[in-house]
């Protein structure tokens, strides 16, 4: 937390060719990733602000999730797919990928203790992953709109999920 709100300055400035939609800093605070317009999900190195790109959705990334160790991140995409990489790679490729909902995924949580990935989006489903092999753990439905948000509370035994019902 910011001692005095007022003191808050531009720290540094990093640059990408296209739009960004969504970011997260990994659990170790080394980096910076975003997702971008251009399907590209980006790492930059604080430290020196060197940038890498990966490379693998076919359409808008739009989630970023950690590992509980930090050594791995999920992506997931407007393209249907949930893909993971490693985290360090110096030129990174999906290390799995999994065409998971029919349409968009617009949210991605890991739980407390690293073993689930939670995913949902326009179809309305909630969807459980093993974060170890990918495969589906459980499906939860009950939406009646486009999910966009997942959240697991510390205790690892509840799950909340929003879509835009009022």
């Amino acid at each position: 937390m910011v001692a005095n709100p007022k003191q808050v300055h531009l720290a540094k400035e990093l640059s990408h060719s296209a739009p960004l939609i969504n970011c997260r800093f990994d659990p170790s605070g080394k980096f910076l990733f975003a997702t971008a317009e251009d399907r590209a999900i980006i790492r930059w190195r604080l430290a020196d602000s060197n940038k890498v790109v990966f490379k693998g959705h076919d359409s808008w990334a739009r989630g970023l999730a950690f590992s509980k160790d930090g050594q791995t991140l999920v992506t997931s995409g407007f393209d249907d797919k949930l893909i993971w990489w490693s985290v360090n790679d110096a030129a990174p490729k999906p290390l799995r990928e999994v065409t998971a909902h029919k349409g968009w995924i617009r949210a991605v949580a890991v739980s407390p203790d690293g073993k689930l990935l939670a995913s949902g989006g326009n179809d309305r489903i909630v969807k459980l992953w093993s974060m170890a092999d990918g495969k589906p753990v459980a499906e939860l439905s009950g939406h009646e709109l486009d999910v966009y948000s997942l959240l697991f509370h510390p205790d690892g035994k509840h799950l909340l999920s929003g879509d835009l019902h009022r």
